[in-house]
């Protein structure tokens, strides 16, 4: 972009960008996939799975003649089942991403998450790894979050992205939205806010670029510099 506009506000995609949760959330389905009988793949492959919601991977996970709603939704309640109590085996905070939230919170900027796993565990998920204390702060800097509800549309529907703007009272384009996948990329163009790539996660920078990110970058520290040269929000 030709421009350099000022970031008042983050809202951050989950898996993939702040948390690398690959690993359990393969493991979780691909007993999930053992136990009905249908083949299972490498964790590699989750990469490109995840991203559109539960359903949405039960569905590209399964074998193409066994794609029915029924099915679907069968392998999508087994995970969970296994998810539930999984989740937080192998998941681990990308490294530099908590210096990044630290920064951010001390340049005043607000903070929010927008992720199309299921709200319940988006909430589970944020008070697990990101109490205050673990950025050498009072209180958790995520108050504000949305996770896949029934009736709410998912990412790249613009709808979520805009009401957490709204919650944070920042306007949409004073707010980056950051994520690893073509489908945050889309989210926050159909936003008009910010969109920023996290090569770092699943997918790769061409990708991102190619779904029309402003900027990329390869790792939290990167995006970390970048902030800190911005003027202070007021």
């Amino acid at each position: 972009m030709n421009t350099k506009p000022q970031i008042k506000a983050i809202i951050f995609d989950l898996d993939g960008t702040l948390i690398d949760s690959i690993g359990d959330i393969a493991a979780a389905m691909n007993l999930s996939l053992s136990e009905l009988g249908y083949p299972q793949h490498p964790v590699e492959a989750y990469k490109k799975f995840v991203g559109s919601g539960l359903t949405e991977m039960a569905k590209r996970v399964l074998p193409e003649k066994h794609q029915d709603a029924k099915t679907v939704e069968a392998l999508a309640k087994k995970f969970w089942d296994h998810y539930d109590v999984m989740w937080y085996l192998h998941t681990n905070i990308y490294p530099g991403v908590l210096y990044l939230i630290q920064l951010a919170v001390a340049r005043k900027m607000k903070l929010a998450i927008l992720s199309n796993k299921a709200h319940y565990f988006t909430k589970k998920m944020i008070r697990h790894f990101f109490r205050g204390a673990m950025i050498r702060h009072t209180k958790n800097p995520f108050g504000i979050y949305s996770g896949e509800e029934p009736g709410v549309a998912l990412k790249p529907d613009p709808t979520a992205a805009l009401e957490l703007a709204a919650r944070m009272k920042v306007k949409p384009e004073f707010t980056a939205f950051i994520g690893d996948s073509d489908i945050d990329i889309k989210t926050a163009k159909n936003a008009g806010m910010i969109a920023i790539g996290a090569a770092w996660g699943y997918r790769t920078k061409k990708e991102l670029l190619d779904a029309g990110a402003d900027m990329v970058f390869d790792h939290p520290t990167q995006m970390t510099a970048y902030l800190d040269a911005q003027p202070l929000c007021p």
